[in-house]
């Protein structure tokens, strides 16, 4: 992972430096609403950091591949709700370093909007069940992602942007109850809605 990042930020370098039209560059941040399908619980009531910088390659004069990589913060959390006599407290917080590789489509109007698979390496992880810290979870080290979302150019140079990414697989190795399927695996699944500001330099 060390070398991918090394090998990304040579080129996030390069091309900030560079004066030509096909490749920009630029930095993001914003923030994160997460839940994680499977853990019984349901909402995007977690919220979370986003930060990075991603580098763009333009392939035609309305589509472009752009790379990211960025700090992602994801997880669950679910407050005691004393009116409906639900007493329980529970919160996951996952901090993963995320590369995605999307497709975009940009429209005169200013709008863009991509699509494209990620992937995200974990840093950290932190779960408490009803004020204890759960120690025993096995997080899966690298979890792979589908992303999909729209953005709009304010000015040349500052973009709003959304997104939904979604995992393919599960974030985790151990059995836990609650577990749902996706695809072709059970477990438990990172859901995100992120919103977040993008600069051009």
């Amino acid at each position: 992972m060390l070398k991918s990042i090394t090998l990304f930020l040579f080129l996030f370098a390069s091309v900030i430096s560079t004066k030509g039209q096909a490749f920009q560059g630029g930095i993001a941040g914003g923030l994160v609403g997460s839940q994680v399908a499977g853990d019984t619980y349901s909402g995007f009531h977690k919220p979370g950091a986003y930060a990075g910088f991603w580098v763009r390659l333009n392939i035609s004069e309305i589509s472009s591949l752009q790379t990211e990589l960025s700090y992602f913060q994801k997880g669950s959390r679910h407050n005691p709700d004393e009116k409906h006599q639900d007493f329980t407290f529970y919160l996951m917080r996952l901090g993963y370093i995320e590369m995605p590789f999307l497709y975009q489509i940009h429209f005169k109007n200013r709008l863009t909007i991509e699509t494209g698979p990620s992937l995200s390496f974990l840093l950290h992880n932190y779960e408490v069940v009803d004020y204890v810290e759960f120690v025993d979870g096995d997080y899966n080290l690298i979890n792979p992602s589908l992303m999909f979302g729209f953005g709009y150019e304010v000015t040349e140079k500052l973009s709003v942007n959304f997104r939904n990414v979604n995992s393919l697989t599960s974030i985790r190795h151990d059995e836990v109850t609650g577990a749902v399927r996706r695809m072709f695996d059970l477990g438990q699944y990172n859901d995100c809605i992120l919103f977040f500001l993008s600069y051009k330099f």
